[in-house]
């Protein structure tokens, strides 16, 4: 009965002892797989953390290479549009050019028939009618435009 006694004394005590030894080892178990599942989130989150800087950075040099882009453009514009003002002036300028020079030619013109008259009333000694005035003037003008 001793004998009967000890396995009941054992099971007794060790009943309640097992199943606390259990119950930690659960807890235990239950720790290690939250454990594990924190790690496996945190891999996740680090790895969702990574996509998005690398995101971040393509975005950021995409606006930076469109920044380029358009600031060359702009820059290639003003060239243009300067180019194009520098020639539209250059343009002006000897459209001015030839204009005053027209104008100092038919000038020159001018005091020359004057001149012509004048000497040939000289030489003839009369005075010279609009018609023989005209025919003179063209004559002369036709000697110098001739001439250039």
């Amino acid at each position: 009965m001793l004998a009967d006694a000890g396995i009941f004394a054992w099971r007794w005590a060790l009943g309640p002892i097992s199943r606390v030894i259990q119950q930690r080892e659960q807890k235990i178990q239950a720790g290690i797989r939250a454990a594990e599942e924190a790690e496996r989130r945190l891999a996740e989150v680090q790895t969702e953390v990574a996509r998005t800087l690398e995101e971040a950075r393509t975005q950021a040099r995409e606006v930076i290479s469109r920044a380029h882009a358009e600031a060359a453009a702009e820059a290639e514009e003003l060239r243009s549009r300067s180019r194009r003002e520098a020639e539209t002036q250059v343009e002006k300028a000897r459209s001015d050019i030839e204009a005053e020079r027209e104008r100092a030619i038919q000038e020159a013109r001018a005091q020359l028939s004057a001149l012509v008259i004048e000497a040939a009333a000289k030489v003839i000694g009369q005075t010279i009618d609009e018609k023989v005035h005209k025919r003179l003037i063209e004559e002369s003008l036709a000697q110098v435009t001739a001439r250039e």
